[in-house]
């Protein structure tokens, strides 16, 4: 059976409540009945209802639609534990990396760049939804809603909390917010072209820029900020033939996974002297869009989605790479469920989850510095899209 929604509307103002399914992983029941505390550090999970793939691997709406969600995690004893869910708009367009949290967790920011059609198999429509969520006594609540532009995907917030930026794919602009009480601004629209598609935005450590993925031209912007807000720069770094995710370490050493079907790899970039530097290129398996630093800058987690989105026989896999100045060492790969997107490590950087979106799951790894060793799943009730830790 399908779903329709007659006439077409967002799913988002329809959703009603929903329970968080089972963790299947025996080694995990143990920690899922504790309780939770508000002093705790939270990671978030942005969980996708309303979109699948077809066979040709393109974003239609799901037959089944259920509601869009964000969910509250934690780690106790090195494992993740489920904590409370919200029901707001979230997407699986773009790179995972469409949610952001505080580092002291009490705050965080989901964009959704799409919701459902009309009807089961119909493209999913481009949207431009920002929700701001207060975090209370282990209780996500929604704060605000405001909009970006056309397609808005990964939101970036500047070290001292003043200034929000999402990259906008469909519109080709980034949206500049100004923060005051936890609560956004529109401040400025940066046109980044035609065809830009900024697939990813992140502030650099010093607060003062941000770069941007710009997926159409293969290339990587600057922005500079200003006493009202930011300017593009003139400088552009050509990268590769597809990028798209991006993370950066604090001591800003920015790592991009480039798409291309036929060159996958990981781009290694640096800002020295105002200057965009590429350091690197390092092949790695197909379809590298979850990427992750570890929270010590050692290791870089790449996930590969090796066409699992559109073939139901392939599933993904996660890459552990030490990384090594200019390079990426390989030390360890294990594999994951169908289409992974965002990754999260433990704050010890000891535990990794990988978001699988089709399967509605999150894979569970040890690292003991050698091998990655499955430790469990945990099941969603939507399939897992963004991923954001508050570390």
């Amino acid at each position: 059976m399908t779903d329709q929604l007659s006439p077409p509307a967002r799913q988002s103002r329809q959703q009603k409540g929903a329970r968080l399914s089972p963790v299947t992983g025996a080694i995990l029941c143990a920690f899922f009945v504790h309780g939770v505390h508000a002093a705790d550090q939270w990671a978030i999970s942005a969980n996708d209802g309303h979109t699948t793939t077809n066979t040709a691997g393109k974003m239609v709406t799901a037959g089944t639609i259920v509601p869009d969600s964000l969910s509250l995690i934690r780690f106790e004893h090195g494992l993740p534990v489920l904590g409370k869910n919200l029901l707001l708009p979230t997407s699986v367009e773009g790179p995972p990396t469409t949610v952001w949290i505080a580092p002291d967790s009490c705050w965080a920011i989901v964009t959704a760049g799409s919701h459902a059609g009309g009807h089961a198999g119909d493209p999913v429509i481009e949207d431009d939804v920002v929700s701001v969520v207060g975090i209370n006594h282990a209780s996500p609540h929604l704060v605000q809603t405001l909009h970006a532009g056309s397609g808005a995907g990964q939101v970036t917030v500047a070290p001292d909390q003043k200034w929000v930026l999402i990259g906008n794919r469909k519109s080709g602009t980034v949206s500049v917010f100004a923060v005051t009480h936890k609560q956004l601004h529109p401040v400025q629209t940066l046109s980044m072209g035609a065809d830009s598609n900024p697939a990813s935005v992140l502030f650099l450590p010093d607060g003062k820029h941000a770069v941007v993925v710009l997926r159409g031209p293969h290339q990587l912007a600057l922005l500079r900020m200003r006493r009202d807000g930011f300017e593009v720069q003139e400088q552009r770094l050509n990268l590769g033939h597809a990028p798209n995710t991006m993370d950066i370490t604090r001591s800003g050493l920015i790592a991009i996974g480039d798409q291309d079907p036929a060159h996958p790899a990981v781009h290694l970039v640096r800002l020295d002297g105002g200057m965009l530097n590429l350091l690197g290129t390092i092949p790695v398996a197909p379809g590298p869009e979850p990427l992750r630093f570890s929270p010590d800058g050692h290791y870089l987690a790449v996930g590969a989605v090796n066409n699992s989105n559109k073939d139901p026989s392939k599933h993904g896999t996660l890459t552990l790479y030490r990384v090594d100045g200019r390079r990426l060492a390989p030390v360890a790969s294990e594999n994951v469920g169908r289409w992974p997107q965002g990754i999260m490590f433990s704050p010890d950087g000891h535990t990794l989850v990988v978001q699988n979106t089709t399967d509605k799951t999150m894979t569970v790894l040890k690292w003991d510095g050698i091998r990655l060793h499955p430790a469990g799943t945990l099941s969603m009730t939507a399939g897992p899209a963004a991923a954001a830790t508050s570390w």
